[in-house]
């Protein structure tokens, strides 16, 4: 038998750890002397112990772990929990590389360097984009960036496509666009998010059925996750300004791809009004 502090030795855990995992009946002692209180392990339990660090070593949770070791062993749960926690962690390698891509970027063009990453290098032209006729909802939002924009404007688009089905309205593609709201009292920006409709739809319960104007933009195509939209939209800006084209109004972000795709199978048209500078 080993005290408490032996086998937290042992199995490269803390004391205070064992007694948690003793709380939650993830790892219980071999004993408990009804006396002074102190518990003793056996030697066989340190594969179990050893198991639990090397799964919290993976990153799960102790309830995910709990799920594993404490329940009748079901090696189809384990590869399940291990195989869900596999791909968590490869999408947020994927967000931090392209967020390093993003940071690289964003630099280099500060720095007046030339681009290396793919996501600011664009191929744009000015064209006109005639009228759409669009069902919207609008949301407030504390501001810009995926951090505060996804929350509120990922939910709009089933809100929307759900109203509009029980209409019996078709869809077009999606569509977004932002204002920055000037007034005193302004606590950030709104976003309006919905979708193309037919042009003969007068009005849709609950949603905002109106007529984008045609304009002649600047349009440039944004393939993939939207986390790096923010950069295409700078340098399509920049493209703009290169071409001596002034900003003539609000932008629109133009959906191709289902919601239900993966991000980075998404094809995004931004739509930056513009006009002859000067």
């Amino acid at each position: 038998m080993f005290t408490i502090g032996e086998f937290a030795s042992i199995g490269r855990v803390s004391v205070r750890m064992l007694r948690h995992y003793d709380r939650i009946g993830l790892l219980a002692p071999a004993r408990v002397d009804p006396v002074t209180g102190y518990r003793s392990y056996e030697v066989g339990q340190l594969t179990r112990l050893s198991r639990i660090v090397q799964l919290r070593g993976f990153g799960l949770g102790l309830e995910d772990i709990a799920r594993i070791v404490c329940d009748d062993p079901d090696p189809g749960r384990e590869r399940e929990i291990l195989r869900a926690a596999s791909a968590e962690l490869r999408r947020d390698i994927v967000e931090r590389r392209a967020r390093l891509d993003r940071i690289d970027a964003y630099l280099r063009r500060r720095e007046g360097l030339p681009a290396m990453s793919t996501s600011t290098t664009i191929t744009a032209e000015v064209r006109w984009v005639g009228p759409q006729r669009i069902a919207t909802l609008t949301r407030e939002i504390p501001g810009p960036g995926p951090e505060n924009v996804g929350p509120v404007l990922g939910p709009l688009y089933p809100e929307v496509a759900g109203i509009l089905a029980t209409a019996g309205i078709d869809v077009g593609p999606g569509i977004a666009f932002y204002r920055y709201d000037e007034s005193e009292e302004a606590t950030g920006m709104t976003v309006t998010a919905g979708f193309v409709v037919p042009d003969g739809v007068d009005a849709a319960p609950g949603l905002e059925v109106s007529t984008l104007p045609g304009c002649e933009a600047a349009v440039t195509t944004h393939r993939g996750e939207v986390a790096g939209i923010g950069e295409t939209w700078a340098a399509l800006v920049d493209w703009a300004r290169e071409h001596d084209l002034g900003l003539a109004g609000v932008c629109r972000e133009v959906y191709w791809t289902p919601g239900d795709r993966p991000q980075e199978e998404w094809v995004t048209d931004l739509v930056q009004p513009v006009r002859p500078a000067g």
